[in-house]
C-alpha cells in the first residue's frame, strides 16, 4: 500500500571525517545543540515529525545512542553499513517503499524546519518531480523525489549520493533561507 505523501528519509549513517577533521571528537549527530540539551540528531528528528509526514532514519547498527533517539521518537528505523550517502538512501527507500515520494534530508542539519519539509511536500504533491530548496541560488536541503525514481534511488550507491538523478529540465528550486545550507560538518572555533 502506498501512502498518499512523501515522507522524511534522515540520512545518518555517516562517519563525520569532516567534522572529525575540523577538531570535532565523538558523533556529531549526538553534539548538544545548546542550553536545553537536545542532540543534533533529537532536532532533526523533532522537525521531520513536526512536519507530520512519514520519517524514518537510516543510520549504522553500531551507532547506538542515534537508534535510541529513533526509537524513542517512534521513527522507522532502517540500519545501514554504509560507504556513503548514495547507499543510505538506496538502504531507506527500499525499506519505505510504500511512501509516495522521498525527501531526503542529511542528519546534521539540524536548523531545518518542519516548514521546510512541509514546502517540498507540497510542490512534490502538486506534480513536481524532483524539488530542491535553494538560497540565494546555491543548492540547499532537503531534495525531494517523487515515486517514479524509487527505482533510481534503490540501484544509489557510493558517497555521489542522489544528486546524479538530478535533472535541470526537471528540477523545482524553491528560494529559501540560508538554513538550508547549515549543518554541522564543521566544529565552530571561539574567536
Amino acid at each position: 500500500m502506498i501512502t498518499s505523501s512523501a515522507g522524511v528519509l534522515i540520512l545518518a549513517a555517516g562517519k563525520g571525517s569532516r567534522y572529525i577533521a575540523s577538531g570535532g571528537s565523538g558523533n556529531k549527530l549526538l553534539a548538544s545543540m545548546g542550553d536545553d540539551a537536545s542532540t543534533v540528531i533529537e532536532t532533526v528528528i523533532e522537525q521531520a515529525k513536526l512536519s507530520e509526514l512519514p520519517v524514518a532514519l537510516v543510520t549504522r547498527p553500531d551507532y547506538l545512542a542515534v537508534r535510541e533517539h529513533a526509537e524513542r521518537a517512534g521513527v522507522q528505523l532502517v540500519l545501514c553499513e554504509s560507504g556513503g550517502s548514495g547507499e543510505s538512501i538506496a538502504a531507506g527507500v527500499a525499506m519505505t517503499d510504500r511512501w509516495n515520494g522521498w525527501i531526503i534530508t542529511l542528519g546534521d542539519m539540524p536548523w531545518l524546519t518542519a516548514a521546510h519539509y512541509r514546502r517540498v511536500n507540497e510542490a512534490l504533491e502538486q506534480g513536481a518531480a524532483q524539488v530542491r530548496l535553494t538560497h540565494q541560488g546555491k543548492p540547499g536541503h532537503p531534495v525531494g523525489f517523487d515515486r517514479r525514481y524509487a527505482e533510481a534511488l534503490r540501484n544509489l550507491n557510493g558517497d555521489e549520493g542522489a544528486r546524479a538523478l538530478l535533472d535541470p529540465r526537471l528540477l523545482i528550486t524553491l528560494e529559501a533561507d540560508a538554513d538550508v545550507h547549515r549543518d554541522i560538518d564543521v566544529v565552530a572555533k571561539p574567536r
